[in-house]
């Protein structure tokens, strides 16, 4: 009786298995093994990209929290954000004169950049 309840468990895990292990008649090419490793490669630095920008965002935070101290608009803020900008460059750019920070010398991408930002503290101080 206990070689049947051994026997069950082990078909059904050799049936869950059986996808993942090319059969005799259905071995996978090294091309498609290729495009695995590369997709899984693709995946992983996406991952790792969505991990850096996880960690902007609580430095972000981390850096308002110590200068504002309010959880709610620092949350705010570090989502409303362009992800290369800091708390640091969004303090300069605020406190900096509205002559200052959008004269017409700059850069179109740091004009840009200058207008997300007090996009986002609007947005933010409404909340």
């Amino acid at each position: 009786m206990k070689s049947v309840r051994l026997i069950l468990p082990c078909i059904i895990l050799a049936v869950a298995l059986s996808p993942f292990f090319p059969t005799v008649g259905r071995a996978a090419s090294q091309e498609e093994l290729f495009e695995k490793i590369k997709l899984l490669e693709m995946q992983i630095q996406e991952l790792k990209e969505i991990k850096a920008q996880q960690n902007k965002s609580e430095e972000k935070v981390q850096h308002c929290m110590k200068a504002v101290g309010t959880e709610k608009f620092c949350a705010c803020l570090a989502e409303a954000l362009p992800g290369d900008i800091g708390f640091e460059q969004y303090v300069h750019v605020i406190v900096a004169s509205p002559v200052e920070s959008r004269n017409d010398s700059r850069k179109r991408g740091e004009q840009v950049s200058v207008e997300a930002i007090h996009a986002a503290r609007d947005k933010c101080i409404q909340k």
